[in-house]
């Protein structure tokens, strides 16, 4: 059980809520495998047609919680106690027979950034920002790139993750990162109506769509996912020469 986020059933909507604003709605890596759990135990439940995910506070998630190990990890230590977990949040998304919503009031970074891309859909206030600052800590940030690279043309990709420099919500929509983006005081309600619209809508018809999606435009994600990790998992812990 985590404390980091809430999950609640709602008719045929599932909603989870990043909640601790407190700490940015950074998730640690436990939080990870449990939101992973819940989407992919949501996107298979015949009962529910859409998942939201959303946030408390001013930010919408600041990233990863970073703990460092006792002992530097192995590269198979790596990809399995650190890439894994984040890689199965965005398969879960993937995979799930339902569309995933993100509904962003606030700033998204790194992981919280990778997130919103791995949705079907996100709506956004206007005065959101998103940034993938890996780079800054000589991290080269795969993980979200095996997401990314569906979502925004390659060049504007490469931008993010070399110059790691914020986007605006409207440059995020521009460049296809997000679907719409409204004023702050609109979301809530923008997001309430788009959620059920989709939700008037038969299951069936709603996870074809999904499927056709996940087959046709975005081919090669186990493969992506999987190179990903492990190039991840061979540059965080290979030797430094300098």
């Amino acid at each position: 059980m985590t404390t980091e986020f809430t999950a609640t059933t709602e008719g045929a909507v599932r909603r989870i809520t990043l909640s601790q604003p407190q700490l940015g709605n950074t998730l640690t890596l436990d939080a990870m495998r449990a939101l992973a759990a819940d989407i992919r135990a949501s996107g298979r439940d015949p009962a529910l047609k859409i998942i939201r995910i959303e946030a408390q506070g001013d930010k919408f998630c600041l990233g990863r919680a970073v703990s460092k190990p006792a002992t530097p990890p192995t590269a198979a230590e790596f990809r399995q106690n650190v890439a894994d977990p984040i890689l199965d949040v965005y398969r879960a998304m993937h995979e799930s027979q339902i569309p995933v919503i993100a509904v962003v009031q606030g700033n998204a970074e790194g992981f919280g950034c990778a997130l919103v891309s791995g949705c079907d859909m996100a709506i956004t206030a206007d005065s959101a920002r998103f940034s993938l600052p890996e780079l800054q800590k000589n991290l080269p940030p795969t993980l979200v790139l095996s997401v990314l690279r569906y979502k925004v043309p390659p060049k504007a990709a490469a931008h993010m993750v070399y110059m790691t420099e914020s986007i605006d919500a409207a440059t995020a929509r521009d460049w296809g990162f997000v679907s719409e983006v409204v004023p702050a005081a609109e979301l809530s309600a923008r997001a309430d109506a788009m959620v059920a619209s989709i939700v008037s809508r038969d299951r069936i018809a709603i996870a074809t769509l999904k499927s056709y999606f996940r087959e046709i435009i975005f081919p090669g994600f186990s493969q992506a996912s999987d190179a990903a990790g492990t190039m991840l998992a061979i540059a965080m812990t290979s030797q430094r020469r300098d």
